[in-house]
């Protein structure tokens, strides 16, 4: 009996051995995994404190996937179905135009088709309510706390941060504004009487080559140097920007961006997807 006893014994402290062997490889896994995360933020502080101070230096920032772990067309239309403003056909229309913008297959006058449809003879004040809601709700939380981080470096350095996105007004600026950012360039939608007429306002599409026209012209008014200036995205469709500036970031990049930043030699972060943070200012949602 008492050489049963022993042999339980020892079979459970080398159960206990097991256990603590596979706890300690998935330790040395995730350790693993974290390391490119915390060199790439590393080598984004240097290049923050390599960088000249002052205004004429810039940090663009794109939105979606980017400055925000989310797409906000999505998050809007969930929310829309919620409050009875949109139906599923709407939700399956955005995921398929999100799926192409992902595969880089969406040509540009087809990216905002599904919104301006779905706003047009709507009402300008009761939409911009509604989704400044779903931008200090859904979006703002979203903010990674690694982008937070190169906000605030970016301000110590008397940078200004602009927030540059294919997003409309309504989403965007909320946002923007929230985070103490100096400017917001995006899209804006024609409006007369009070309505969306479902066409595209004043500067057109904030996207692709529209990002480097409004930025261009933004830095002209400011006296900023974009060769001296940073850009964070995470798409192939910001190429354009990404070569105009002089210190282009790419954050959680699709596989074409991810291919084209390797070739360049260009910074790649990996920022966090999921978990929301708490907002760095309440704002009033009226």
């Amino acid at each position: 009996m008492g050489g049963l006893v022993c042999l339980y014994a020892e079979g459970a402290a080398y159960e206990r051995y097991l256990s603590m062997m596979r706890l300690r490889k998935s330790i040395e896994r995730r350790t693993l995994r974290r390391r490119p995360l915390v060199e790439s933020q590393n080598r984004l502080i240097q290049k923050i404190l390599a960088a000249p101070t002052g205004e004429q230096t810039t940090a663009f920032f794109d939105m979606d996937q980017t400055l925000v772990a989310g797409n906000s067309s999505l998050l809007y239309v969930q929310r829309a179905i919620a409050a009875d403003r949109a139906g599923m056909g709407d939700l399956f229309k955005t995921v398929y135009y999100y799926l192409l913008y992902r595969l880089n297959r969406l040509p540009v006058d087809e990216i905002l088709k599904p919104t301006l449809s779905g706003v047009r003879g709507k009402r300008e004040a009761d939409f911009a309510h509604f989704c400044r809601k779903i931008a200090l709700e859904e979006l703002l939380p979203r903010v990674a706390a690694q982008a937070r981080v190169a906000l605030t470096m970016h301000r110590e350095r008397g940078h200004r941060c602009v927030l540059l996105t294919a997003a409309t007004c309504y989403l965007s600026s909320p946002v923007a504004e929230a985070l103490e950012m100096d400017a917001t360039l995006c899209t804006h939608l024609e409006v007369a009487e009070g309505l969306f007429t479902g066409r595209l306002g004043v500067g057109g599409l904030c996207y692709g080559a529209g990002k480097v026209k409004a930025a261009q012209a933004w830095a002209a008014v400011h006296q900023v140097n974009l060769a001296e200036s940073f850009f964070y995205t995470d798409s192939a469709s910001d190429l354009p920007m990404l070569k105009a500036v002089g210190m282009p970031v790419v954050v959680n990049p699709d596989w074409v961006l991810r291919r084209w930043s390797r070739q360049q030699g260009w910074l790649a972060c990996r920022w966090p997807r999921g978990a929301k943070t708490v907002p760095t200012k309440s704002l009033p949602l009226n």
